[in-house]
């Protein structure tokens, strides 16, 4: 699965005009002005996204009718300064102290996430504000150099395959627009005999508050689901947080 300046963004072009629609939210209400910082903004300000964040989304299938059919996930990001450029880490299984409503048992006895648009209760925002622990399993990560169309881009592209093979390549990249930065996952796979598939997942910030410790906004995985999401930071960063 899964905004404010950042080291060398400031001076990123802003986006044209994107064609996600602006989601009906389900997540409490933040301000929708941000801002803009002066320019150039002040080096402090430029290393906000840098750090450990935890990012939940509310989304819903595109193929499911009723309105209510919300569903959720969640992750850990880590964001940390790489040489010139960044380094972009998602763990995909947060672990709370307090799960509560995280999970449900099922008829046969076993354990699944919780249907609806579950939020943390005020103690896991307070655990999470401490720093949540995750396993690296799953854990995926890009490192992101500046790009010359503005903001940050993984390297690499699709390599050709053989009609009997089928590749896969993920680019990532952290793009800023007035609101916030947009958060953008790329997909592609294909093989030597089948038409190349494409699909984006984007996280677009349309708030940030807090200091820039929160941010809200839209989440679209092309062709699959829509939804909202939010990022909180998380207080402590230091590595022993995340089990690798």
């Amino acid at each position: 699965m899964w905004g404010t300046a950042l080291v060398g963004l400031a001076a990123a072009a802003p986006l044209a005009a994107d064609p996600i629609a602006h989601a009906p939210s389900s997540l409490p209400a933040a301000p929708h002005s941000f801002p803009a910082p002066p320019s150039p903004p002040p080096a402090s300000a430029r290393i906000v996204l840098l750090g450990d964040w935890y990012v939940l989304v509310h989304f819903r299938e595109v193929s499911d009718a009723p309105a209510d059919s919300m569903q959720w996930d969640d992750e850990v990001w880590r964001i940390e300064a790489d040489g010139s450029g960044l380094r972009w880490l998602i763990f995909p299984h947060p672990e709370f102290r307090d799960a509560s409503g995280r999970w449900e048992v099922l008829a046969g006895g076993e354990e699944a996430r919780s249907l609806g648009a579950w939020a943390p209760s005020p103690e896991q925002q307070r655990e999470i504000a401490r720093g949540l622990r995750s396993s690296g399993q799953d854990e995926r990560a890009k490192r992101l150099r500046s790009s010359p169309s503005g903001g940050w881009a993984s390297a690499g592209a699709l390599r050709a395959v053989s009609v009997s093979q089928i590749g896969y390549h993920e680019r990532w990249r952290i793009q800023e627009a007035p609101a916030g930065p947009i958060f953008i996952q790329e997909a592609e796979m294909g093989s030597g005999r089948t038409q190349l598939s494409r699909g984006d997942t984007r996280f677009r910030t349309r708030a940030v508050s807090g200091g820039g410790d929160e941010l809200t906004g839209d989440y679209l995985r092309e062709g699959e689901g829509e939804g909202v999401f939010r990022m909180l930071r998380m207080g402590d960063s230091s590595p022993r947080k995340i089990h690798r």
